[in-house]
């Protein structure tokens, strides 16, 4: 097997190749989704990576809003000798997102499991171990080689023809996992695949949505989505639903997440499946554990499994083993790159220093790909379970270095990783926020410094989302720490940003409360904003059980109420503690020290309620 050259080892911003069309061109095309056959409008142009680097064309198909690459040619794929194995199974793998799709189906109800374009065979691993499924896969690419001897999973290296070719008898469940986008006749895979199904069974498949192609989508979310060379049709939801029914599927379900879809098909009238439905981490948790203890940890999958364990216990607030999945992470780096996680800041220092590689084989030799978001969680991990701000600081700041430097090594074949790139600004975001408890006008500083400073090696500006999200947490935390002054230097940009609904409307909506009541001295603003707080509250579908909901539903009608009695409101003050006094059935039930309060404030104002 030949390895292609992709040439050059210059590190390009591959974003920067993308040139959106402002005028009015179109190709002749026929839309890979619904068959349309009308002109298409060129959305953009984008570079291959593919020597010589053409341009390529990517059109919208004007009936379904598919998006596509019309004169890109088909990528030999099963000849590539994959040079980001080690990537994916370090970091850019997302066994979890995978995982989640197979919650739409009751485990019981399969017995058979077959995974096309299955990659290295995480998920077959996967269902094999978490639900004792008779699991194959089809793979002719080059990590399904090694995946197939390092998990000991049953994958074949071929392409499927017919459905005769996947075996005898037919299968429960069939999963396509970012493949269609890379198929030029994606009617034939599907033909294939609901024949290899059961008459009651169930097509699960996501690929990247062609609605997240617009000009503010996150560079590096955009270019993972484009996948110059690579990626061939991006379908949208009405796409995607035209070519399942067209080739035989009687039931589809699709959920678009902006970035991806997720599809669930079948040839029955009855889809067994619910993209909705709860995604257990348990079994995900469990199987990292197992895997964990039958790999070699300073391999490339023993340390993509250590980070994902920590990942995955750190976000479930499970301090205690997070912290010894953080040790055994840390030790497996250490024996495999020599790296000193005792000081942080040396490790800062050491990477600054580092001249840019010039491959990514230079890049792991000295590094990890996983190393930014291992030391994000460990910011995560000081931060929050020891309290230790100014290490989690440290941690913080390295991490953003880290993982830019390691998306600056994908760029030099045109690839990206999108999770480093959200980890890589929250870490910057992360490390301005901590200052709030000791320096909280340094923290407004940097946060505003942010943005409008490019980042260090790509040069990129922080996305909008993330830094709207970073100014509302900053902005509570010091209303809550009653630092006013430093505060309301960021209250007109998170009152610009205010999202319309939900509980980060209550906790947002309640602190601008506070801050126009007791330091604005506005107390008729202040009502307006503990009442949009309130409805927030009471318009959540959890309202029952929700955490905010217990801490602001009733702490934002009493302060509405405080707050038009100041302002000389006395009836609709009393008509707001009324609904305090007597509360609608069905709602969590009033502190006995605010209804006290209440009271103690109705009698002294003599409001009427």
């Amino acid at each position: 097997m030949n390895k292609i050259d992709m040439g050059g080892t210059e590190i390009i911003d591959w974003t920067r190749t993308i040139v959106w069309e402002a005028g009015d061109s179109h190709l002749d095309a026929i839309c890979p989704a619904c068959g349309d056959a009308a002109a298409k409008r060129v959305r953009l142009r984008v570079r291959s990576p593919w020597p010589p680097h053409p341009e390529q064309p990517l059109v919208s198909c004007p009936a379904c809003g598919t998006a596509f690459h019309p004169t890109m040619g088909q990528p030999p794929y099963e000849a590539v000798l994959d040079p980001l194995v080690d990537v994916y199974l370090e970091q850019n793998a997302g066994i979890d997102v995978m995982a989640e799709l197979l919650a739409a189906i009751d485990p019981a109800g399969v017995r058979r499991y077959i995974e096309i374009g299955c990659g290295f065979g995480f998920l077959l691993d996967y269902a094999r171990v978490a639900f004792g499924w008779d699991a194959r896969g089809f793979d002719p690419g080059y990590s399904a080689r090694f995946g197939r001897e390092a998990l000991g999973v049953d994958i074949q290296h071929v392409y499927l023809h017919s459905a005769a070719d996947a075996g005898p008898e037919p299968y429960d469940l069939a999963l396509c996992a970012e493949l269609i986008e890379h198929v030029f006749e994606p009617e034939k895979l599907l033909v294939v695949l609901r024949d290899a199904l059961t008459t009651d069974g169930t097509l699960l498949l996501t690929t990247p949505s062609a609605t997240g192609i617009r000009p503010e989508t996150q560079p590096g979310t955009l270019l993972s989505m484009l996948c110059p060379g690579y990626h061939y049709a991006l379908y949208s939801p009405k796409g995607i639903e035209a070519l399942l029914r067209r080739v035989g599927f009687k039931s589809v379900m699709v959920v678009d997440r902006g970035h991806t879809l997720r599809v669930a098909a079948s040839v029955g009238d009855e889809l067994k499946a619910d993209l909705t439905r709860a995604f257990d981490r348990s079994p995900y948790h469990d199987y990292l554990r197992t895997r964990v203890g039958t790999t070699d940890p300073a391999s490339s999958l023993g340390v993509g499994y250590r980070y994902r364990l920590l990942k995955e216990l750190t976000n479930a607030g499970n301090f205690e083993a997070a912290r010894a999945a953080q040790a055994e992470v840390f030790a497996a780096c250490r024996q495999r790159w020599n790296l000193d996680f005792t000081d942080p800041a040396r490790l800062l220092a050491d990477l600054s220093a580092a001249p840019k590689p010039r491959s990514i084989e230079e890049h792991h030799n000295a590094y990890p790909f996983c190393l930014g978001s291992i030391l994000y969680f460990s910011g995560i991990l000081a931060w929050l379970a020891d309290g230790q701000h100014d290490l989690a600081q440290r941690w913080f700041q390295v991490a953003a270095f880290a993982g830019e430097q390691m998306r600056a090594t994908l760029h030099i074949i045109g690839a990206d990783d999108e999770e480093s790139e959200e980890l890589m600004w929250r870490a910057r975001c992360y490390a301005s926020h901590l200052l709030v408890w000791s320096q909280p006008d340094r923290a407004v500083e940097e946060l505003q410094a942010l943005a409008h400073t490019p980042s260090a090696l790509l040069g990129e500006r922080i996305p909008a989302g993330i830094l709207e999200d970073a100014q509302r947490k900053v902005f509570v935390d010091l209303v809550n720490l009653g630092q006013y002054k430093a505060a309301d230097r960021l209250a007109a940009a998170v009152e610009a940003a205010l999202p319309e609904s939900g509980a980060v409307l209550a906790s947002t909506a309640f602190a601008l409360g506070i801050l126009t009541l007791n330091h604005r001295k506005a107390p008729r603003s202040a009502a307006a904003f503990f009442e949009r707080a309130h409805r927030a509250c009471l318009e959540l579908p959890d309202r029952a059980t929700a955490p905010i909901v217990q801490a602001l539903l009733w702490p934002s009608l009493f302060h509405q109420g405080q707050a038009l009695a100041n302002a000389g409101r006395r009836d609709e003050a009393g008509a707001a503690l009324r609904g305090l006094l007597k509360p609608e059935a069905g709602l969590p039930s009033v502190p006995l020290d605010l209804r006290a309060r209440t009271e103690l404030l109705v009698r002294t104002q003599r409001l009427p309620t």
